[in-house]
């Protein structure tokens, strides 16, 4: 393990300064939590994680105890806390049964006008803002047939027609921002025609000449509306080689290369295509951070100290520069400071 060392302060005014690498890298992480157990993610919290996906659908009437628990766990955080859900509509929604139910994107789109969506959006963003989640893991950008059946991407997605998933997409990103919460892009570069789910293994992507053509339609859009984070995914891209996008440094090259400046999150680093490449949630972390990612999820609580300690140890090999991970926790914290202003 690396020894915990003071950071000197930088020249950027909203990175804090005096904190320690364990402070800085710990905010590099997001672990899972749930609705029913939210104390359980106090210890995490504690330790510095910079934020807390939860999971779980709790029941009606849970509000009270879900707002009373999320405002003390954010109290024992050092900083602002990214707290996290997938509030997609459709079957993915956890808290349906609590600010109410949602369509399916895909009913969005054939059964609603974007201005009907950017509406209800705003309702469902407010009403999590209220309870103190204040990130929604969400829209879903990808691009899939009616038929594809794989993950539910033929109801998750908005359509298979890019120009279409882009522009319900950005009614979906607008609706939540002006409710107050923070939208996630995902999953880049698109799953819609992935040849398998890589929440269970490993799934390949069309090559990309194909992918531009209407998966990254939706994505190129929400760059250019400043969406604030964007969510790579754990597909193999064959033009960036063999190594799933979540580690691999061309896939945030890419992304970057499209104009996106703000924060980028992994999709769940405990996932089966993570696995099916040979590397556990932690390791994944540090080649993940390596590779470009700001923020880094797994999904496996336990599993945070473990990853914590791995990027110590990458920092302190040489692998992983201070200022690079300076320069994601600047990201980090400059998206923070928008939730304390409310802007």
């Amino acid at each position: 393990m690396a020894p915990t060392t003071t950071v000197a302060p930088t020249t950027t005014a909203s990175l804090p300064s005096g904190w320690t690498e364990d402070q800085l890298l710990a905010q590099l992480i997001m672990v899972a939590g749930e609705f029913s157990s939210i104390g359980a993610s106090t210890q995490a919290v504690e330790a510095g994680a910079g934020g807390v996906v939860f999971l779980g659908a709790p029941s009606a009437g849970s509000g009270p105890a879900i707002k009373s628990g999320l405002a003390r766990l954010e109290q024992a955080a050092h900083e602002p806390l990214f707290t996290a859900t997938d509030e997609e509509g459709g079957e993915i929604a956890r808290l349906a049964n609590v600010i109410g139910p949602m369509p399916w994107p895909r009913q969005m789109a054939e059964q609603m006008t974007t201005a009907q969506v950017r509406g209800l959006l705003t309702q469902q963003g407010s009403a999590m803002s209220a309870l103190g989640v204040d990130m929604d893991l969400a829209p879903v950008l990808d691009t899939a047939s009616a038929t594809d059946t794989i993950d539910e991407e033929n109801e998750r997605s908005f359509s298979e027609h890019g120009t279409i998933a882009a522009a319900y997409g950005l009614a979906f990103i607008d609706g939540l921002r002006a409710g107050g919460d923070i939208p996630v892009a995902k999953h880049f570069p698109g799953l819609g025609h992935a040849n398998g789910d890589t929440d269970t293994g490993s799934a390949t992507d069309p090559p990309l000449s194909q992918l531009v053509k209407d998966d990254l339609i939706p994505f190129g859009r929400a760059i250019n509306d400043s969406v604030p984070v964007v969510m790579m995914s754990n597909v193999t891209e064959p033009d960036w080689g063999s190594t799933p996008a979540s580690m691999n440094p061309a896939a945030y090259r890419y992304l970057r290369s499209m104009g996106f400046t703000g924060v980028i999150l992994t999709d769940s680093l405990d996932a089966g295509a993570i696995k099916d490449a040979g590397e556990t949630g932690p390791q994944a972390v540090v080649k993940a951070i390596e590779a470009g990612a700001d923020m880094a999820m797994i999904t496996t609580a336990s599993e945070f100290s473990a990853a914590l300690a791995d990027l110590e140890q990458g920092v302190s090999s040489g692998q992983l520069s201070m200022t690079r991970v300076e320069a994601s926790v600047q990201r980090i914290i400059s998206l923070k400071d928008t939730i304390t202003s409310g802007q």
